[in-house]
């Protein structure tokens, strides 16, 4: 297979160019990453206080922080709770929305083909794998896409805003993959300029041990470059049981922690939401071989689905450590899988609600602990 040169990062940086360079925003902020692949991310920080801004395509009907010609720009406060940010917070994200305002016409048009191929793997080069995103906390991305598929995921259009500025030819979420074939050694190149902290494979851009991950290794590869680093601790969130394979590689980390997305007792309701994934049943087993061989473990009940929650409680609490619990966020492309499996109940606001306080105080008296799960340390060190 021919490998593709990046050029990923080329639009966004030069849209984030006087940042990058300086390092700092107008309002005296730190840059203290950024991210090209799931959209236009980054994280400025100043003192205690860390903001994610995420530049997502421009959509009159969401929610959002601000809106630009060409996005809408949401930001929030990262490792501190979901509190509103204070005033000087606010001035931080606006001069980074001025920015964007004044450079995005520079941006090549948002214009691209269709493809006929019903789907595309890409063994691809890059200059950079480990993204900052606060003080001792970082992520990696092993691949771009993923083929587990998900029709809900959250991340489909902003990763396909990022083949838009790419110029790539439009594939349907799940059915394309960029392999970061030279990744393990970029990293090898990165540690040595970066302090040790809890790394994160990854984020919901991909899923690190998708199927093709059995091929290509890209992400035990990352890993043993970790290990052998010493200081690092990975925390993995998968829907797979492949991470299984990779247990005694992550025993020999000072704490590493694996996680799996578990949105439901029932597997007959996960292969309607989820049929790209493995069964329910599948991930709990691997959970209870991680819990059993000394390594941190967590789930992320999200997006919750129709369930019972004492018997998900039930079944994951002598697992884990730590649970997070969600409800659907792209309703309107998850409508169509409530409605054709009869489930259109599951997909209204009081459902959510509901089922909500049922798992919390389930997984609390169960003794496991809600965590929203954005400072990691608690996780593997807690």
């Amino acid at each position: 297979m021919p490998r593709s040169p990046r050029t990923a990062d080329d639009p966004v940086e030069n849209l984030l160019a006087p940042l990058i360079r300086r390092r700092r925003t107008a309002a005296g902020w730190s840059l203290l990453g950024w991210d090209s692949e799931p959209g236009v991310q980054l994280t400025i920080a100043r003192g205690q206080s860390i903001i994610l801004i995420e530049l997502e395509p421009f959509d009159s009907t969401r929610d959002c922080y601000a809106r630009t010609r060409l996005f809408n720009v949401c930001a929030r406060r990262y490792f501190q709770g979901r509190a509103a940010l204070a005033p000087e917070e606010r001035r931080a994200v606006e001069a980074v929305v001025e920015l964007v305002r004044g450079r995005e016409g520079a941006l090549p048009p948002m214009e691209r083909s269709s493809s006929a191929r019903a789907g595309l793997v890409r063994e691809i080069e890059v200059s950079r794998l480990l993204i900052a995103e606060g003080a001792g906390h970082y992520y990696i991305n092993p691949y771009v896409g993923c083929t587990i598929g998900c029709e809900f995921c959250y991340v489909a259009p902003r990763a396909d805003m990022s083949r838009v500025l790419k110029g790539l030819p439009s594939l349907p979420w799940g059915r394309y993959v960029d392999v970061k074939v030279n990744a393990a050694e970029v990293l090898r190149r990165e540690i040595r300029r970066h302090p040790a902290g809890i790394v994160r494979l990854s984020p919901i851009l991909t899923d690190p041990y998708q199927p093709l991950e059995r091929r290509y290794r890209i992400t035990r590869r990352c890993l043993e470059v970790l290990a052998d680093a010493g200081g690092f601790k990975p925390v993995i969130l998968t829907r797979a049981s492949r991470v299984c394979e990779d247990i005694e590689l992550l025993r020999r980390f000072p704490a590493a922690a694996v996680g799996f997305s578990i949105p439901t007792d029932d597997d007959r309701v996960r292969q309607k939401f989820e049929p790209g994934a493995d069964p329910v049943e599948e991930r709990i087993s691997v959970l209870r071989r991680c819990h059993e061989a000394g390594l941190k473990t967590f789930a992320v009940v999200q997006p919750m689905l129709p369930m019972d929650p004492e018997r998900l409680a039930d079944l994951l609490a002598p697992h884990i450590d730590a649970v997070r619990v969600d409800r659907m966020h792209e309703m309107p492309r998850a409508r169509r899988l409530y409605e054709a499996a009869a489930m259109t109940d599951a997909a209204q606001d009081a459902f959510f609600e509901r089922t909500g306080r049922r798992l919390r105080r389930a997984f609390e008296s169960r003794g496991v602990r809600y965590d929203e799960l954005d400072d990691l340390a608690g996780i593997v060190e807690g």
